[in-house]
């Protein structure tokens, strides 16, 4: 859920008053005053950790498009200027101490969804655009050593005491780390490896999707494997 905290009407609010006009037009209406508090626990309850960026990001770019603070990460509404020219004189801008309090609101909503190890990489971000950006370099952009990890960590993937959908899970959330930096796993190839880690059990599964004359989608795998375990 978000909290949306409302400004009172310029009418109860002398600072609002229209005995001046503002020359600036990033100076905003009362009733625009709309801040967006997000609860990370019921709405981004998953944590960054060095392993899973993608879904990490996926969960905040879709709160961000809903509630249209996109904006504020991507420098698509930038800060408003702090003050504006009346015909008088320069007089605090409301609409700029309006974005302070909301991208704060942003900054804490992302630090909140930070495992406590990846605090200190943005812990001298002023603006959620700042912090957004450093994690985004961090864990985004392509590096060879990064590649290797992730590539050793989908390796030595192992379905252990798993049950189908967590492993499942697993292995994807590497395959598209690989992906997003540019490391593309071929599906064929993820399904073999997926396969190889399967118990005797399901062997016969095994055998029935290596004989396919096509191969075989990830959801399409899924489905059958939770199907079969289903009927262990």
């Amino acid at each position: 859920m978000f909290t949306m905290a409302t400004q009172t009407n310029s009418t109860n609010n002398p600072n609002l008053s229209n005995s001046t006009t503002p020359t600036n037009s990033t100076i905003l209406h009362s009733n625009d005053f709309q801040l967006i508090t997000i609860n990370t626990s019921a709405q981004a309850p998953l944590k960054l950790t060095s392993s899973n960026y993608i879904s990490w990001k996926l969960q905040f770019q879709t709160l961000f498009i809903g509630y249209d603070l996109l904006g504020y990460i991507d420098g698509s509404k930038p800060c408003p200027p702090a003050t504006i020219l009346t015909d008088q004189s320069n007089i605090p801008n409301p609409a700029y101490h309006i974005w302070i309090r909301q991208d704060h609101l942003i900054l804490n909503a992302l630090i909140g969804s930070l495992s406590p190890t990846l605090i200190p990489f943005v812990a001298r971000s002023t603006t959620s655009q700042e912090a957004w950006t450093i994690l985004a370099n961090t864990y985004a952009k392509p590096s060879r050593g990064r590649i290797k990890q992730v590539k050793a960590l989908l390796k030595n993937s192992t379905k252990g005491n798993l049950n189908v959908t967590d492993f499942l899970q697993s292995v994807k959330a590497r395959a598209d780390e690989l992906a997003i930096l540019g490391a593309l796993v071929d599906e064929e190839d993820l399904t073999e490896k997926i396969l190889d880690e399967l118990e005797e059990d399901y062997k016969e599964l095994d055998l029935a999707i290596q004989a396919r004359d096509n191969s075989i989608s990830f959801d399409e795998l899924h489905e059958k494997l939770l199907t079969f375990e289903a009927s262990l």
